[in-house]
């Protein structure tokens, strides 16, 4: 029966499509709302022939990945309500390919209880009614793990191509990845150069591919901005909220003009627009002396390096608030916490026990686990660092969760079998005295 069931994950997992369609329409609000404003004035731009404006007003907030999809409904001026639409097949085909690519390292009862999990992970079903990228980038990861098994696992060539272009796609969405490229590959070259193995030079060749992707783009932000390798403009900025040396701050991101209206929006402290003038007014008046977004951005990552070099323990403070925002979604500073955040706990301590009990079974057992495997979880763990040390919300955990689950099956697939009932008999008959 189970065989039957999973045999075509595209009918299998077909009524979370349409219950995803319902959620949508459901959830979704009249207008534009947060970041969905950006991402669509950037498919505008790009119908009318360029993608940022140019020099002074040069803007480079986030990548050109996510609002080439949008270009046609920017063309046809269709309404944001079919623009969320897109995110019911986005994930769909999310939850299809990491099936695909669990039945490539465990049996599929378990492929498909982890699929299951990630079609009602309560995070992705909050953002399905949001233009936003992270729908878009979870079937982006997903893709490029069952590209990368399909290489490194099941043997098949080409397959390292295709990853390739897929995670170059998935920079140009997410533009933090293109620094983990970079350090991905700067590490695999001395890994390949000390053990001379080829399956580094394949993961280089990996990302080789996935940066030449990148290439027209990286020499469009050179020709606007003069600057080599300069991917966007949104790092300082966030950097600078991480560095914050205030203790009444945990390194969430707040708006230029200080007015705390960002996430979350209730129950706000009364004192926050106060204390934040207080304590950043004489760095955005110095920063706001730039023109242009370029040298705020320089600035910002000036005034953060400087905070993380006079507070480097405050520093390591944000950076433990910002996994525990990754995780439970708290602490926010100046923000009082709401119901939501019991929940929160739960889908973050589920992931914190399995990924504490996965990481003891693979330390355990490391030699002997799947190089594609491996590099999965490397690059993971580069994003996840990266993100870090950035102001970052739950969604920067959410759109890697599919490695984890496949990580958390190639694992159990492979565990002996827990049997949690003792072994025969207690040696005491029913009438003997215990």
């Amino acid at each position: 029966m189970l065989t039957k069931l999973t045999r075509n994950p595209f009918l299998t997992f077909l009524p979370f499509l349409l219950y995803y369609v319902y959620i949508i329409l459901h959830n979704r609000q009249h207008g534009m709302h947060g970041d969905e404003l950006r991402y669509i004035n950037f498919a505008d731009h790009l119908i009318h022939g360029f993608y940022s404006p140019p020099w002074p007003f040069v803007n480079l907030w986030n990548g050109p990945g996510y609002p080439l999809i949008l270009t046609p409904f920017a063309w046809w001026h269709i309404s944001p309500l079919y623009q969320a639409l897109m995110n019911a097949p986005f994930l769909y085909l999310a939850v299809v390919f990491l099936y695909r690519s669990l039945c490539l390292v465990c049996k599929p009862a378990i492929a498909l209880t982890l699929c299951v999990l990630l079609a009602i992970y309560p995070n992705a079903l909050a953002m399905l009614a949001l233009v936003y990228t992270e729908t878009f980038t979870t079937l982006l990861v997903s893709m490029f793990i069952y590209t990368t098994l399909m290489y490194y696992v099941a043997g098949k060539k080409n397959y390292d191509l295709i990853a390739g272009l897929i995670f170059g796609y998935l920079v140009l969405t997410k533009i933090i990845f293109g620094y983990v490229i970079i350090i991905c590959t700067i590490v695999l070259a001395f890994a390949f150069v000390w053990k001379k193995r080829a399956v580094y030079a394949k993961s280089i060749k990996i990302f080789g591919i996935a940066f030449v992707i990148t290439l027209p783009y990286l020499f469009y932000t050179w020709h606007i901005t003069g600057r080599l390798f300069y991917w966007g403009n949104s790092g300082g900025m966030s950097l600078y909220w991480m560095s914050t040396p205030y203790d009444d701050e945990y390194g969430d991101w707040k708006v230029p003009d200080l007015s705390n209206t960002q996430y979350p929006r209730s129950y706000k402290s009364a004192e926050a627009d106060s204390l934040l003038k207080v304590h950043h007014a004489k760095d955005m008046a110095f920063i706001k002396k730039q023109t242009n977004y370029i040298a705020q951005d320089d600035r910002y990552k000036e005034l953060a390096i400087q905070n993380i070099k006079q507070h480097p323990v405050k520093f390591i403070k944000n950076c433990i608030n910002n996994i525990s925002r990754m995780l439970f979604n708290f602490p926010y500073s100046y923000s009082f916490q709401d119901a939501g955040i019991g929940r929160s706990i739960v889908i973050g301590s589920s992931i914190v026990w399995a990924g504490i009990i996965a990481i003891i079974i693979s330390l355990l057992n490391w030699r002997s686990i799947a190089f594609g495997i491996k590099f999965l979880l490397f690059a993971t763990a580069i994003y996840l660092l990266l993100s870090t040390v950035l102001s970052a919300y739950p969604r920067q955990l959410d759109v890697v969760v599919p490695v984890l689950f496949v990580w958390f099956g190639y694992l159990a697939q492979r565990l002996n079998r827990v049997n949690i009932k003792f072994k025969g008999s207690s040696g005491l008959s029913e009438n003997q005295p215990a």
